[in-house]
């Protein structure tokens, strides 16, 4: 097995690769960044991509949606400090197969190898609280305020500051239309303006993917 082991921090990258090696009879190449990792991608045959995502010049994510437009079959592992609710929506969304926090124990990151191996996903325990949560929270949000799929439509162009022109245009609806559905989603949520549309949003995590 060839492994690609993408990390910024050199001690982990040694250490990993020693443990890799060790464990697996892998052979590990290693790079520092999202940019350097993804061109070592592409001239070499790779089994699996391990990467973190706060990095140098490049992040995970980016290099990932990289690597993605020239091969969507190759398995990636995202292994990262980070916990939070965008970052993981992010990285798989991008096209991770598994998400091992470093935090984790060495045998958790050969768990999601030996998983992603034979085309199942991967994810800490804690990450799989943490999209669990996250679900339910959205879930909890659409019920509360009982919004339409096209008032979930307008509100999410409304949370990216399109004018009322501008979404009647996308949706191909009367700038009246906009209007009407712009006054029932404001007394469903309860929100006075625009501005407490946009708090509605982001205190319910409805569109936490346009973060990035």
């Amino acid at each position: 097995m060839k492994i690609l082991l993408v990390d910024d921090h050199k001690i982990i990258r040694n250490v990993l690769s020693k443990f890799l090696r060790d464990k697996l009879s892998a052979e590990v190449v290693e790079a520092n960044n999202g940019i350097e990792g993804f061109n070592i991608f592409k001239d070499g045959d790779l089994d699996l991509v391990i990467a973190d995502i706060n990095m140098p010049v490049r992040n995970g994510i980016d290099m990932v949606k990289d690597i993605r437009t020239v091969d969507t079959d190759v398995n990636i592992i995202a292994l990262s400090m980070l916990d939070d609710t965008v970052s993981i929506k992010k990285m798989l969304k991008a096209g991770a197969n598994a998400y091992v926090l470093k935090e984790g124990s060495t045998e958790e990151l050969l768990k999601g190898i030996e998983k992603v191996q034979v085309g199942e996903k991967y994810y800490s325990p804690a990450v799989t609280e943490t999209i669990m949560s996250s679900l339910m929270d959205s879930r909890k949000a659409y019920k509360q305020a009982a919004l339409t799929k096209r008032e979930l439509e307008i509100l999410e162009l409304i949370f990216k500051e399109k004018t009322n022109q501008e979404i009647a245009d996308q949706l191909f609806i009367s700038l009246r239309t906009v209007e009407t559905h712009k006054y029932h989603i404001m007394e469903k949520t309860g929100s006075k303006n625009i501005a407490g549309l946009v708090k509605f949003a982001i205190r319910e995590k409805l569109f936490d993917n346009l973060f990035y």
